[in-house]
């Protein structure tokens, strides 16, 4: 069975890539995604800066196996139609600015009403609650915020590689998957709030705890290179979230929009900019990097960065300052969602893990069994095979002499 999905129709109203990754995994399985998109937007455009961390040919990428309909939801004609689509629909992947698709009368709580089996998929940058659930930052925020950016002394950091949107991609593919299978047993669908800070600190915990623990106090780096080196800080063929030094550190921005582009310049007093070819767009801004950080840094180092970034959101402008895997953990939203869980290692050893950071109607995981030893459930595993045999009037489970191991493995 090549396209197990077939059948399963899914309505993605997304921009950027975490979504537009969901609904290509599941296209790829075979479900029929349509893709809402605006009708004066074409991501095809290189220069247009709205194709988010990717580059415009990657993005288009993501539309693979997808059908696309143009609708204004800021419309009554489009939101009629939008609901129309939802309505014949199994799943709904909503990956925009908080409150959109709850103001066209798209969000859970109104279609769940008629639609007690649809599977719904949120996908934002913080979660749908707690004290960052309103800010729209952006993935490279994210990655800046999680420590990705600084956890790696020494080596520079993948930065053409959306990774909070990829990680958030694949976390919401396989809830939608895992709640298709739970929405058709029991005849009721589901939320599903997939954080992309939550899912790229989980993968980012899969990193030997030494390690990570020794990154975290490493002096602060960007990309991790130590800023005396003389490299590039800008990722893919565009030029969103460069990293730039302030008077006591470091801090990332959105330079990919114009209208943020056209705020940072008024905030530095330098509008002549606006005119300069070599900045005309994300694309030029991402050629000529090098011009830009020499016209940029000197005015930022004037200043504390908290005090940059706090000029940065007052005019709009998507920003975060560079953080280790360490203070993230300690972040307020961290704890809000609970993901940084103890755990008992079979040597008896507390320590923590990162829990999986998906929600289902706004219920987080439950870590029900600690990490076993090696054969620590062998005997009651066979007994509960003897059970199922016996009841199915099968003869008792017998295996082969010595093929099994029946005790946990000594410890140490």
């Amino acid at each position: 069975m090549n396209a197990p999905l077939t059948g399963i129709r899914v309505i993605e109203f997304c921009r950027g890539a975490a979504g537009a990754y969901c609904g290509m995994l599941l296209a790829d399985m075979g479900a029929d995604v349509i893709m809402v998109d605006d009708p004066v937007d074409d991501i095809t455009n290189e220069s247009h800066g709205q194709h988010g961390p990717l580059g415009a040919t990657a993005q288009t990428g993501l539309r693979r196996n997808k059908r696309s309909v143009a609708l204004d939801l800021g419309t009554l004609e489009g939101r009629s139609l939008a609901h129309t689509l939802v309505r014949g629909a199994q799943v709904v992947i909503e990956c925009l600015p908080a409150g959109t698709l709850v103001r066209a009368g798209l969000g859970y709580e109104a279609l769940s009403v008629v639609q007690p089996h649809l599977v719904y998929v949120s996908i934002s940058a913080f979660g749908q609650d707690g004290p960052r659930s309103a800010g729209h930052p952006g993935v490279p925020a994210i990655d800046a915020l999680r420590g990705m950016l600084g956890a790696t002394p020494g080596r520079q950091a993948p930065r053409d590689l959306p990774v909070a949107d990829l990680a958030a991609g694949l976390y919401a593919a396989f809830s939608v998957s895992a709640a298709l299978v739970a929405a058709q047993q029991h005849g009721r669908g589901v939320h599903i709030d997939v954080p992309m800070l939550g899912a790229t600190l989980a993968i980012a915990a899969l990193r030997e705890g030494e390690a990570a623990a020794s990154a975290a106090s490493e002096p602060e780096t960007v990309s991790g290179i130590p800023r005396t080196a003389d490299d590039a800080r800008f990722g893919g063929p565009a030029a969103p979230w460069p990293t730039f030094r302030a008077k006591d550190g470091y801090f990332g921005m959105d330079l990919d929009g114009q209208a943020h582009w056209r705020a940072i310049c008024a905030l530095v007093h330098r509008v002549d900019l606006l005119d300069d070819s070599r900045f005309a767009n994300a694309r030029e801004r991402a050629r000529h990097q090098a011009v830009l950080r020499d016209v940029l840094e000197p005015v930022f180092m004037h200043d504390d960065r908290a005090v940059w970034l706090a000029r940065l959101s007052a005019v709009g402008v998507p920003c975060t300052p560079i953080s280790t895997y360490s203070r993230v953990l300690a972040d307020p939203q961290v704890a809000h969602m609970g993901w940084v869980r103890p755990m008992v290692l079979p040597s008896g050893e507390t320590t923590h893990t990162i829990v999986s950071p998906v929600r289902m109607n706004g219920h987080g995981p439950v870590t029900h069994r600690e990490p076993p030893a090696p054969g620590e459930h062998t005997g009651d595993i066979l007994a509960e095979l003897d059970a199922e045999s016996a009841a199915a009037g099968e003869g008792a489970t017998v295996p082969p002499a010595g093929t099994l191991l029946t005790e946990p493995l000594p410890k140490g």
